[in-house]
């Protein structure tokens, strides 16, 4: 009975140990699981205390947009020639400056004619050769025919002296044409204007030796002008569907003109990648000059679209997309929409919204999928101009109601790890 009650009495302090082990167990994670709920309904009532985020809105709407391009552009002359020597030589003389004003046979520039003269008199000299041999034919043939008169010469002789006649006139009209050319290449030397205009570029100076047709002096003729445009390849089909084109000019304010589509190049330019496009001015008037740089406007027609402002637009997970605002619940949801081309007051959206839709205009990197929002009223006028944007004591007191919700929320997460250290 002895040798019993040491191991009776071993048994039953390891049965205590295990069953106030098990008790101090089971009594920790009641407290941390009470912690941890008590954590979770501070938090809730934290986010349920947030008031709601205040936001200003725009009830969209189908209005008319103009589809108009703008290209820039430069006056040029309707016609402009490039004037040149019909023969090779050295110049000796230009006549007219660049911006002149020349009249239909002035004077241009001048050859220098000492390669020409020497070979017009040796031309002069061949027709006074071939004029000697024509009369010295002409006086056999007199003499042969008296001869044949009198029977001294037969007929076949005769008519040798006349086929040599011939010859010899054909010779002298043969000298006369060379004589001829040489002293038109004397007449080419001088270059003249065919028609009146001014003077916009000059290509060869004094002194330069040019090729036959190789360009001297440039010449706009006066009169009727254009505007060359170097149209983008997203613009040529607009080009060609514009019924007109407004001109204005930055020399000179206040003043629009019209011109119309003349000519458009079939091929893009290989460095720029554009086309050339020529408009005609109709009523250009003398305060228009060459060189003016213009601005060109097309008009297209308006079409029926729907426009909101770019304040509206978030991007997330590449995607562009709105908020929308549900009047009833007050609450606002993330809708993707397709946008067009850019305008004056926004861009155009192609796909996603409706007209009489609530959209956010402003704060809308700021929102969450359902979050709660104070739509602030605006006139009509307000929202046309698309200008609405939550005022700074608003923002203000939004961003305040944040961190007194996050404090709130840190004080509920100290409490619930203070109280297990309080109880042990």
């Amino acid at each position: 009975m002895n040798s019993s009650s040491p191991l009776r009495k071993a048994l039953y302090l390891a049965t205590l140990i295990a069953a106030t082990a098990l008790l101090t167990a089971a009594c920790g994670k009641k407290d941390d699981t009470a912690n941890a709920n008590a954590a979770t309904a501070n938090a809730a009532a934290s986010a349920k205390a947030e008031p709601p985020r205040p936001v200003r809105v725009l009830t969209v709407g189908a209005s008319d947009v103009s589809d108009a391009i703008y290209l820039p552009g430069e006056v040029r002359a309707r016609y402009e020639q490039r004037y040149g020597f019909r023969v090779p030589g050295k110049i000796a003389r230009r006549m007219v400056d660049v911006g002149q004003t020349v009249k239909a046979g002035q004077t241009l520039a001048v050859l220098d004619s000492q390669d020409v003269l020497p070979a017009i008199n040796a031309q002069a000299a061949q027709v006074e050769v071939a004029k000697t041999d024509l009369t010295f034919q002409q006086s056999e043939l007199k003499r042969q025919q008296e001869l044949r008169d009198k029977g001294f010469v037969s007929g076949a002789a005769l008519e040798r002296q006349a086929a040599s006649t011939e010859s010899a006139s054909a010779r002298v009209k043969a000298a006369q044409s060379q004589l001829a050319n040489a002293q038109n290449g004397l007449n080419f030397q001088t270059l003249r204007a065919d028609k009146a205009g001014v003077v916009v570029g000059v290509d060869a100076e004094a002194g330069s030796v040019v090729a036959a047709g190789q360009s001297v002096v440039r010449i706009a003729q006066l009169g009727e002008k254009e505007i060359l445009v170097n149209a983008p390849e997203r613009n040529v089909s607009q080009m060609k569907s514009a019924s007109g084109f407004l001109v204005v000019f930055d020399a000179l304010p206040g003043k629009i003109y019209r011109a119309k589509l003349r000519e458009l190049a079939p091929a893009a330019d290989p460095a720029s990648r554009t086309y050339a496009a020529k408009l005609s001015l109709a009523d250009a008037s003398d305060e228009v000059k060459l060189g003016m740089s213009a601005t060109v406007r097309s008009e297209l027609g308006a079409a029926r679209s729907i426009v909101i402002p770019n304040t509206a637009l978030y991007t997330r997970d590449a995607a562009t997309r709105v908020w929308l605002v549900d009047r009833t619940s007050e609450t606002v949801k993330a809708v993707e929409v397709k946008l067009g081309a850019s305008t004056n007051e926004g861009v155009v959206v192609a796909a996603g919204l409706t007209a009489g839709d609530v959209l956010v205009t402003a704060g809308a990197n700021l929102l969450q999928p359902g979050q709660k929002v104070r739509v602030i009223d605006l006139p009509a006028s307000a929202q046309q101009k698309n200008l609405a944007t939550p005022t700074e004591n608003e923002v203000k007191g939004s961003k305040d109601s944040a961190s007194k919700s996050e404090v709130n929320s840190k004080n509920a997460q100290s409490n619930a790890a203070k109280e297990p250290e309080a109880k042990k």
